[in-house]
C-alpha cells in the first residue's frame, strides 16, 4: 500500500517534466541540434497523449523521434519521455533501457537528474531496493534541482525505513560521501538496531556522531535518540482491576479479567514490534475502594511506574485518582463514566465518555441533526440521572434551545401517568391564546387603544367588520399580551382541551430519556404513546438492548441513542483484529476486552512516539485525537475525557449507526 501511495505521489510531479519546462536537448555535438517542425508535431501530440493516459499511443509517437529525428531539438526529451511512458506500462525493462541512453549518449542533456531519478523509481518498483538508493544518492550528489533533491531525499529515507534490512542499511551507508545524508541514515539505522532489541549495537552507531558539532545533519536526531534509548530499558505499566482474587464475586472479577485480556493482548502486540519493552505490574482492586486507594499508591511511590491503567469503576477511580495525581503518575481508567474524575487532577485520564459527554452529545445530536429547539427531560431521579439531566439542559441552553418541563421518576417506576400528565400539561398551556374580539359596537376609546398600539385603521376597520376574534399575537407580534395589557385592552383566554389525549403533543421536538436500565424502555415508550407525545425520542447506552427494543417495538420505533463502543462485527478491519485476538488469547474478544486493549494502546502509543516519563506521558495523552481504536473511535484533548460517541437509531427492527460525534470538537459526522 505504501509503495502504491508513494509512486502515485512522486509521478504526480515527475511525470511531465518535458511539457511543463521544455528544454531543448543537449548532445555531444550541440551544433548538429536542428529544429524539426515534424519533430515538434509527433512531441505535443505524444505530450497530449500522455497527459489522457494513453501511454501506448505516447509512446509510439517518443519512439518515432528517437528513430527519425535523432538530431532534432527533441531528441533527448522524447527519449525520457518514451521512458516515462515504459514506465506507466509496467515496462522497467524498455524504460531502463532508454534512461541508459540518454544517459550514456548525451552526456550533457539538461534531463540527466530526472533520468537519474527516474531510474531509481523503475528500480523502486521492482523491489530492487538498495539499487533504487544508490541511484537516489548519486541524483543527491549531482543535481543543483532543489525540489527534485527533495524528492529523492524523502524517497531514500522511506526506503531506509522501510524496506532495508541492518546489512543493507550498512552496506549503503559505507557508499555514502557526504556527511549530513550519512549522518541522518546512521540515525535511521540505529532506530531499527534499536527496535530489534539490539540496544548496544544502536548504542555504538550514535555514541561518533553525538560527538560531531551540532549544526551538522542528522546531529540533534542522534542526541535526541541516544537520550530516549539510555532512558528507555524496560518500561512499567501498573494496572489496577478488580479481579477478585480472594472473593467469590465472579461476575466482577469476569469483568477485570475481561479488561486484562485485552490490556495484555496490546502489550505482547506492542512488544513484538517496537521499543522500548513494556512489563506490567497487576493489582487486585477487590472492588474495594480503600485496596484501589492502596494499590495506586504503592504503584505510584514505584519510580519505574511510568503510567497506571485502571480501576475499573468509578468509585474507586474517586478514591486513588487524588493520590495517583498527587505522585504525578498517569492514571487512565478504561471504562469509569462519572463526572468530575479527570478534572482532579492533571494526571487522571477518562478512555471512556463521562456522563456529561453523553448527555451533550445527545443535545448536539438533536439540535443540529434533527432541528430540534423544544426539548424536555424525562429522568430516573439517581445519581447518574440527575447528572446527565443537568448537562443536557445546560447544553440545549447553550445551543440556544428552550426546556419546556423536566420530570424526574425512581429507578424502576412503572407508573409514569403522574409525570407524563404534568409534561404534557404544561406543553399544551404554551398552546392555550390570548384572543380579541371585535363588534361594530367597539367604543372610539378602545379603537383609539388598537390605533394608539400600532394597529392600521384598515385592519382595525376590516375586523371590526367581521366582527372577529383574533389573537394578540397577530395585532401586537410576540409581545402581544404585555402590549394589550399596557393598554388595557380586554383578553378572553382560549384554552386547549388538555383532557382531551386525542390532541397531540407537537411543541416538543424532542424529549431526553436517559433511562436507569434498559427493561425500563417499555415502560417509558408506552406512557409516551398513551399521551401522544410526538417527539423525537432521545436516550443513552442503557437504550442498547435489541431484545427490549424489539419487544416494544410499535412505541420505540425512532429512538435515537448513543454508545461507547460500536464496530462492525463483518467488516474486514475488525475480522482480521478478531482472528489475531483469538490467535494470541484463544478467546473471542469481547466489550471489556477491546476497552482494556484501547486503553493500553493510547498509552502504548504515545511510549512508541518517545514519552517515557510520567510527565511526557501525561503531556502527550492530551493531544490524542481521533485515535481509531477497536471499540471505537477515541478523542481526549485537554478535558482529558474521551470526547467520541456513536449515535445509533433503533428503526424498522434494525439497529444501525448513523453518526459519530466529538462532543468536545462539536463535529458531526453523519453515516445516514
Amino acid at each position: 500500500m505504501f509503495a502504491r501511495t508513494l509512486i502515485a505521489g512522486v509521478l504526480f510531479t515527475w511525470s511531465c517534466v518535458a511539457l511543463s519546462n521544455p528544454r531543448p536537448a543537449s548532445s555531444p555535438m550541440p551544433d548538429s541540434v536542428i529544429f524539426r517542425v515534424e519533430a515538434e508535431r509527433l512531441f505535443d501530440e505524444g505530450m497530449a497523449r500522455y497527459r489522457d493516459g494513453r501511454y501506448q499511443a505516447a509512446l509510439d509517437r517518443f519512439l518515432q523521434i528517437v528513430d527519425d529525428f535523432g538530431g532534432s531539438h527533441r531528441a533527448t526529451a522524447a527519449l525520457i519521455m518514451a521512458a516515462k511512458s515504459n514506465y506507466q506500462l509496467g515496462t522497467l525493462t524498455a524504460a531502463r533501457r532508454l534512461l541508459r541512453t540518454l544517459l550514456d549518449v548525451y552526456p550533457e542533456s539538461l534531463f540527466l537528474d530526472d533520468a537519474r531519478y527516474t531510474l531509481a523509481l523503475c528500480s523502486y518498483q521492482s523491489g530492487d531496493y538498495e539499487q533504487a538508493a544508490l541511484e537516489l544518492l548519486e541524483v543527491l550528489e549531482t543535481s543543483a534541482d532543489d525540489t527534485l533533491k527533495a524528492r529523492a531525499d524523502g524517497l531514500l529515507f522511506a526506503i531506509a525505513r522501510r524496506h532495508f534490512s541492518d546489512n543493507q542499511l550498512e552496506r549503503v551507508v559505507l557508499q555514502i560521501g557526504g556527511t549530513g545524508i550519512r549522518n541522518r541514515l546512521t540515525v535511521v539505522h540505529a532506530e531499527k538496531l534499536w527496535s530489534m532489541g539490539e540496544v548496544e549495537g544502536a548504542r555504538e552507531l550514535l555514541r561518533p556522531l553525538v560527538a560531531q558539532p551540532s549544526a551538522r545533519a542528522g546531529v540533534e536526531q542522534a542526541i535526541a535518540l541516544l537520550q530516549r534509548i539510555e532512558r528507555s530499558g524496560v518500561v512499567k505499566i501498573g494496572v489496577v482491576l478488580p479481579l477478585m482474587l480472594q472473593s467469590d464475586r465472579s461476575l466482577e472479577g469476569e469483568l477485570g479479567e475481561e479488561l486484562l485480556d485485552g490490556i495484555r493482548f496490546a502489550t505482547d502486540e506492542y512488544n513484538t514490534e517496537a521499543m522500548p519493552k513494556v512489563n506490567l505490574v497487576v493489582r487486585d482492586s477487590e472492588l474495594d475502594v480503600g485496596v484501589a486507594a492502596r494499590q495506586v499508591s504503592e504503584l505510584g511511590a514505584e519510580d519505574d511506574i511510568v503510567a497506571i491503567v485502571g480501576p475499573a469503576f468509578s468509585n474507586e477511580v474517586q478514591a486513588s485518582a487524588g493520590i495517583a495525581n498527587s505522585f504525578g503518575v498517569p492514571l487512565i481508567t478504561p471504562t469509569a463514566t462519572a463526572d468530575g474524575l479527570a478534572g482532579i487532577g492533571e494526571y487522571i485520564f477518562q478512555a471512556n465518555p463521562d456522563l456529561s459527554v453523553r448527555a451533550r452529545a445527545m443535545a448536539q445530536v438533536a439540535f443540529e441533526r434533527r432541528n430540534a429547539r423544544r426539548f424536555a427531560i424525562l429522568a430516573p431521579n439517581d445519581t447518574t440521572g440527575k447528572s446527565m439531566a443537568y448537562a443536557f439542559e445546560q447544553e440545549v441552553m447553550r445551543l440556544g434551545g428552550e426546556m419546556v418541563d423536566v420530570q424526574w421518576y425512581r429507578p424502576g417506576e412503572t407508573d409514569l401517568r403522574v409525570q407524563l400528565g404534568a409534561m404534557r400539561r404544561k406543553a399544551l398551556e404554551r398552546l392555550d391564546t390570548y384572543m380579541v374580539s371585535f363588534s361594530s359596537r367597539m367604543k372610539r376609546d378602545d379603537m383609539q387603544k388598537f390605533l394608539t398600539g400600532g394597529v392600521p385603521q384598515t385592519v382595525l376597520d376590516s375586523l371590526i367588520q367581521k366582527s372577529a376574534s383574533v389573537p394578540v399575537e397577530f395585532l401586537f407580534g410576540v409581545e402581544g399580551k404585555w402590549v394589550a395589557d399596557s393598554l388595557m385592552i380586554p383578553l378572553q383566554l382560549v384554552r386547549v382541551k388538555i383532557d382531551s389525549l386525542g390532541i397531540p403533543v407537537t411543541n416538543i421536538d424532542a424529549i431526553f430519556l436517559p433511562i436507569a436500565a434498559s427493561s425500563e424502555i417499555g415502560i417509558v415508550t408506552s406512557h409516551l404513546r398513551y399521551f401522544n407525545f410526538q417527539a423525537q425520542m432521545l436516550g443513552t447506552g442503557n437504550w442498547e438492548d435489541l431484545n427490549e427494543l424489539e419487544q416494544n417495538r410499535q412505541y420505540a420505533n425512532g429512538v435515537i441513542f448513543s454508545t461507547d463502543a460500536h464496530w462492525d462485527a463483518q467488516a474486514e478491519p475488525y475480522q482480521v483484529f478478531s482472528r489475531k485476538f483469538r490467535s494470541g488469547t484463544g478467546k473471542q474478544p469481547t466489550r471489556n476486552m477491546l476497552f482494556g486493549y484501547d486503553a493500553m494502546k493510547l498509552v502504548l502509543k504515545v511510549i512508541g512516539q518517545g514519552a517515557t516519563r510520567r510527565n511526557e506521558i501525561a503531556s502527550a495523552l492530551t493531544g490524542i485525537r481521533k485515535f481509531e481504536g477497536a471499540h471505537g473511535r477515541i478523542s481526549i484533548g485537554g478535558s482529558r475525557v474521551n470526547s467520541v460517541l456513536s449515535v445509533l437509531q433503533y428503526r424498522n427492527r434494525q439497529v444501525r449507526k448513523i453518526a459519530e460525534i466529538d462532543v468536545a470538537l462539536k463535529e458531526i459526522t453523519s453515516f445516514e
